[in-house]
């Protein structure tokens, strides 16, 4: 493959700047071939004859077309070529994402949506340096040398005699380096998109890792990775660079070479000075664009790397990523390269658009019956569904559990609807519609019959009402039937909600209510997998009801549950919106100057000594040569020899040293930087960081991080190397001739005030406009990948690739814009800097002609301005990154600022407990001395407290004496109603009443809106909770432990109770509370069952419990070690073995394979090395549900195991079974298990209710046993 790779097959406008960019670069070197011919007579003329400047007017002139020449030229190829990149990362972008959606959502999973949106993204935005450094100067190399190397030898062929020989080592090392370090730049590469892939899992993993403990411990990780990506990538660069190296140090010697052999040769007479002049302006024209291709290759290899992994997916040569077995596991399979029954035909050709996978039409009847006939998908060592058989007819409910195998969690009923949809293609087996295989169907057509819930829903709308709209985008105008299919899904005051507000149970039924909305459409097939997971009995019963009458309207139903149809014994209830606020970040701005290090100025200083050696060898050379043309002795020309040398080596060596420093301090940067945000989020924990955690967490953390990584040596370094090299080339100028310092000084500083301006200014901002459409873009094109199985299924991948389609046009338009003002800021460099030139050469034939100025230093005037030129053409392109810069650190300063205070919830807890008592009345109540704490409340409080009336305590003697009275009173009565074990802990005093409140029992009560208590209606439910861990202490809400960054209040160094009183809990920028005065007390060794509707508050009391929130009001006592099986897996795109150790880093083989055991996956103990996939996409939902539940029994310190909904996904049989072992295997641990199927309330000690944010006690064994 050529230089250019695969680029100028792809993309349509490569191949058109390919052109253009030839014809202006043949315009170029004409140019500069003429500039260096009037240059040469001009100053020969100066130290030869001593002309004044009216005799070099002619020639004057000529170079001043000549620059102005090349100015605009330069100003079209710098244009031109940044225009085609903004256009070629469209075309490529496109041919991507459309390549993806062909292989369907299986095969997106497997290469992982993050990595794929970072090549799309991230990988390609590489191509910048492809088009506007590495196609210019590649071209340039090709037309430039031969054109100015002819024009040598026609002039002197000894000095085209080396530079024909030394021109060809230079491609000859640069290909051998390349060569040398291919395998390098694509493992560093591969590693960028790990990188950007961890982060994105780890943010996803805050809530489980930060329940684990795991999460501050990750801020290692995070360091790890990144250090491990900078030596990676520092180690790839120093071999790089050393190509970089070889060009430079060859193209200078080479130079040094051609300047010794024209002075000595002027020296012996051999040569005039005009000649030898025009050389040596034209001999590093030769090299130089040699070198800028070697430069621009390795800084565009990121981009060169993309277009080849772009290539791959398109033309379909890539390999897909499997977690185990021969075939892909999850719902999706991708069978060999093909997309299910609707695969094209000669897939990746990327010539055809989504929506033309067309097969032969077939007229089937709507009343046509479904029929499945020897289904077999291949999944992992065998086959699931195997052999399955079954038909569905209009008016049916079709159950998948009892055909042919199916049932148990990962038996293929995933599969089978996967199939159906299109999605995975089966190795055997028939499906027919009508007595019409769905292959010959039209794929969109067919999909428009279908609705579908699938059993992990994705959301891409913004609010409910935004998500209806999209997942009947094939359907016709369905809006009249909204509110009727929202109604049957139990979701009707959803409407409006946003679905990043939802809790599980209601995004749920958001799935429900877009299934059955398409039915009022054109949908006749509705198939339903697992739809009433992680609904209450009642929303469940709704649901069912409204799958019963869906299928008496006539349509197909097919169902895989493992739950049976539910009774409606419990009232479902509207629950207010909680809704997901952004983090409470404080105000904060970055200032560029933190992201200077001792590094970075070490790098300005390498740079700014390696230009100092470029403008030194140019002044020596110069004057070398025009030493060498008055014929002195030649030892009188040794020094300088030696000189041009020298300097030719430092420059190449210093320049190598300062890349080096630049990017290794880059790099730094970026590390300690992400480390610092993953700590903050840590900090502001995973309630405060939901949003973050939903695509803007990731755009933060790594492309954030990675814009101020790669910007920051373009912006910072730039400015600061130039001002060195300018005011040294002005000084340099002045001591030559100070009318001509003057008129440098004066080009240079306008130079350096007016190409940045002039590129700021003709991009009218467009650059920040970039980047801000850089990040939308990404946005939608993680959205589309994340979303992929469900839009395709709806038919709005299609105006979902639109939309993205027309933002990425908007991004390249803006791009076109932006490349204005890159070209605009070179044209004026190039005119300033001639100006400066034709000024020198003005001024000095005047000072030599008026006998000022030695002649032999005439040239140094008209020379050192062109060395000075490549400080001065750094700045515009920092002009232009600036604002990116500063916006994305901007970005970043808020999170960084959040991680360097005192934990949120910390400040929170701490403020309460002060505001309730001060620090004294806190410890007199822990110690239970219900006198003492009387008497500091108020000297009514403690008569109150005498007589046991806690209502006249709370009413005169303030809360903390209110709260003591009722223990004392309280201890009172349990030790009369609990028998002797109580009366002697009462006759120990204050201690004594603490532990007869352990033997005995605690009221727990419901407060309503108003604060006040309902105990009553508590008592008289029979809701009293005995066995509390801890004496009658007062609740302490913060303690010096932590977990995570969240203070916690332990309820003991071993205990797993709970303790909580008149706690108000509330979401964060929520106006609602969401659990409201609850007073509970948990035993320890307790398992607690905890039901209600969806949205009621469970989560909230899950929560709390975790230490993701605290009380608003009232106090919490939780223990300090907490597992946590949540309803969502979260697993991690990474091993089973590695997922399991997020609860126990150092567990050995054989404790996961007792884990696996306990929680049902006996034998994959043998699959530890499996991947899961993204989000566990490689796994059923039973499996990865189960797995998440191995995790959480592998932390075995934890006082309190919380288990949200396990059995969602489980067959009834198996979830039995497996509550059954875990009832024996966590006897005596604390255990609060959500559920929505009441059976599993029937072993449970304690059964709480939560609805409307209140918690009652439905059920409480261990009362009834101790009062029997």
């Amino acid at each position: 493959m050529g230089p250019l790779g695969a680029l100028p097959r792809l993309s349509g406008a490569a191949r058109r700047a390919l052109v253009v960019a030839g014809l202006l670069s043949v315009g170029n070197a004409v140019a500069l071939i003429v500039q260096a011919w009037a240059l040469g007579s001009a100053l020969a003329a100066v130290v030869t004859r001593g002309a004044a400047p009216d005799a070099i007017g002619h020639y004057l002139v000529v170079l001043a077309a000549a620059v102005v020449a090349r100015a605009v030229l330069g100003w079209a190829t710098e244009t031109v070529s940044a225009r085609a990149a903004a256009g070629a990362k469209e075309e490529l972008r496109g041919l991507l994402l459309d390549s993806a959606l062909r292989r369907g959502p299986e095969w997106i999973q497997q290469r992982g949506p993050a990595e794929l949106t970072a090549l799309s993204t991230k990988g390609l935005d590489s191509l910048d340096a492809y088009f506007t450094k590495y196609l210019p100067a590649l071209v340039t190399a090709a037309v430039v040398p031969p054109l100015a190397g002819a024009w040598i030898l026609f002039s002197d062929w000894v000095s085209a005699l080396v530079v024909v020989i030394t021109v060809p080592l230079i491609p000859l090392f640069a290909w051998l380096v390349g060569k040398y370090t291919e395998q390098r730049t694509s493992r560093a590469a591969d590693a960028v998109q790990r990188l950007s892939g961890q982060l994105l899992e780890l943010i996803r993993a805050l809530p489980v890792l930060t329940a684990f403990g795991r999460a501050r411990s990750q801020g290692e990780v995070v360091r790890r990775v990144s250090d491990t990506h900078r030596r990676t990538t520092i180690a790839t660069l120093r071999i790089a660079f050393l190509s970089a190296l070889v060009l430079e140090l060859l193209s200078s010697l080479s130079v040094a070479m051609v300047a010794v052999g024209i002075g000595l040769r002027l020296v012996s007479g051999d040569l005039d000075l005009a000649t030898g002049l025009l050389v040596l302006v034209l001999a590093p024209e030769c090299y130089l664009p040699l070198r800028a291709a070697g430069a621009a290759h390795h800084a565009s290899e990121d981009g060169v790397e993309a277009v080849r992994r772009v290539d791959e997916i398109v033309s379909g040569r890539t390999a897909s990523r499997r977690g185990g077995g021969d075939e892909a596991n999850g719902p999706f399979a991708l069978v060999g390269e093909a997309n299910g029954p609707f695969a094209l035909e000669g897939l990746g050709s990327g010539e055809r658009p989504l929506d033309l996978v067309h097969r032969r039409e077939r007229s089937v009847r709507s009343d046509s019956a479904l029929r499945v006939t020897g289904l077999r998908v291949r999944r992992r060592d065998g086959f699931a569904p195997d052999g399955l058989s079954f038909v569905a007819r209009p008016g049916e409910i079709v159950r998948l559990e009892g055909f042919d195998g199916i049932g148990p969690s990962g038996s293929g009923k995933s599969t089978t609807m996967a199939v159906l949809l299109g999605f995975a293609a089966p190795r055997e087996g028939a499906i027919t519609w009508g007595g019409v295989d769905i292959a010959e169907l039209d794929a969109a057509e067919w999909r428009r019959r279908i609705a579908w819930v699938p059993q992990r829903p994705t959301f891409t709308g913004g609010t409910v009402a935004d998500e209806l709209a999209i997942a009947t985008a094939d359907q016709p105008d369905l809006t009249a039937h909204v509110g009727e299919a929202l109604s049957e899904a139990a979701a009707a005051h959803l409407r409006d909600r946003r679905i990043d507000e939802l809790s599980t149970g209601e995004r749920q039924r958001v799935a429900v209510a877009r299934a059955l909305l398409r039915l009022h459409g054109a949908a006749t097939i509705l198939l339903l997998d697992e739809p009433t997971a992680h609904l209450d009995a009642a929303t469940a019963h709704q649901v069912n009801a409204a799958i019963r009458r869906a299928a008496d309207a006539g349509a197909t139903v097919v169902l895989a549950s493992h739950r049976p149809e539910a009774v409606a014994t419990e009232p479902e209830a509207a629950t207010a919106a909680v809704p997901a606020a952004p983090p409470d970040l404080p105000d904060a701005t970055g200032r560029i100057r933190d992201l200077i290090t001792p590094r970075t100025l070490l790098g300005v200083g390498l740079g700014a000594l390696s230009l100092l050696s470029g403008l030194a060898l140019t002044a020596t050379s110069a004057w070398l040569i025009a030493r060498a043309s008055q014929q002195p002795p030649i030892l009188t020309l040794s020094v300088a020899v030696v000189g041009v040398r020298t300097f030719a080596l430092s420059r190449a060596v210093l320049r190598y040293a300062e890349r080096l420093v630049t990017h290794d301090a880059a790099f730094r940067l970026s590390g300690r930087l992400r480390r610092q945000l993953w700590e903050a989020l840590v900090r502001l924990g995973p309630v405060r960081t939901a949003g973050l955690r939903r695509g803007e967490g990731l755009a933060r953390l790594v492309d954030d991080v990675d814009t101020v990584r790669d910007l920051e040596p373009r912006v910072i370094l730039p400015p600061l190397v130039a001002t060195v090299v300018v005011v040294a080339a002005v000084v340099l100028q002045t001591l030559v001739l100070p009318e001509a310092g003057l008129v440098l000084a004066a080009a240079l500083l306008v130079a350096f005030v007016a190409s940045p301006l002039a590129a700021l200014v003709a991009e009218r901002r467009a650059t920040t406009a970039v980047a801000e459409g850089r990040r939308r873009v990404a946005a939608r094109v993680l959205a589309l990948f994340d979303g992929s199985a469900e839009l395709l299924a709806f038919g709005a991948h299609i105006e979902r690739r639109a939309e993205l389609a027309a933002a990425d046009e908007r991004l390249a338009a803006r791009a076109r814009r932006a490349a204005f003002g890159a070209g605009a800021a070179t044209a004026v460099n190039t005119l300033l800097v001639g100006i400066a030139v034709l000024g020198g050469a003005w001024f000095g034939a005047e000072a030599v002609a008026e006998g000022r100025l030695a002649p032999e230093l005439a040239p140094l005037l008209g020379l050192v301005p062109l060395a000075a030129a490549e400080a001065v053409a750094l700045l515009p392109p920092a002009a232009q990154q600036w604002q990116p810069l500063r916006a994305a650190q901007a970005r970043l300063a808020p999170l960084l600022a959040a991680g360097s205070g005192e934990p949120q919830a910390s400040r929170g807890r701490a403020a309460e407990a002060a505001r309730r008592g001060g620090e004294a009345g806190a410890r007199s109540a822990s110690r239970g001395r219900a006198a003492e704490a009387a008497r500091r409340g108020g000297e009514a409080g403690a008569r109150s407290a005498s007589r046991g009336r806690a209502a006249e305590a709370a009413r005169r003697g303030g809360e903390a004496g209110a709260r003591s009275a009722s223990r004392g009173a309280m201890g009172r009565e349990v030790a009369q109603r609990s028998g002797e074990a109580g009366a002697r802990s009462a006759s120990r005093g204050a201690a004594g009443r603490g532990a007869a409140q352990r033997s005995g029992d605690a009221e727990p009560s419901t407060v309503g809106h108003s604060g006040e208590s309902r105990s009553e209606a508590t008592t008289a439910g029979g809701g009293e909770l005995r066995g509390a861990p801890t004496s009658g202490a007062e609740f302490v809400g913060v303690r010096g432990d932590s977990r995570d960054g969240y203070q916690c209040g332990a309820a003991g160094p071993s205990s797993g109770g709970v303790e909580l009183a008149g706690a108000d809990v509330r979401w964060p920028g929520s106006a609602e509370l969401a659990l409201r005065g609850v007073d509970l007390r948990v035993p320890d060794g307790a398992h607690v069952a905890v039901v209600g509707p969806s949205g009621g508050g469970k989560s909230t009391f899950l929560a709390l419990l975790l230490g993701f929130l605290g009380a608003e009001r009232g106090e919490a006592r939780v223990p300090q070690r907490v597992a946590w099986c949540p309803q969502e897996p979260q697993l991690v795109s990474t091993t089973i073995r590695e997922n399991l150790r997020l609860a126990a880093p150092h567990a050995s083989d054989q404790a996961l394979g007792e884990a696996l055991r306990l929680a049902g996956l006996p034998g994959w103990d043998e699959r530890l090395d499996e991947l899961v996939g993204s989000g566990g996409a490689a796994l059923s939902g039973g499996e990865a549900q189960r797995l998440a539940l191995a995790r959480a029994l592998l932390f075995a310190d934890a006082d309190l195991l919380l288990l949200d909904e396990p059995t969602a996904h489980l067959d009834v049989p198996t979830a039995e079974e497996l509550l059954a072992r875990l009832r024996s295997e966590l006897r005596g641990r604390t255990v609060v298990h959500v559920t929505h199927r009441w059976s599993e309330t029937e072993h449970a000690d304690i059964v709480l209710r939560v609805e409307g944010g209140e918690i009652t006690v439905v059920r409480n064994n261990q009362r009834e046993e101790a009062l029997s």
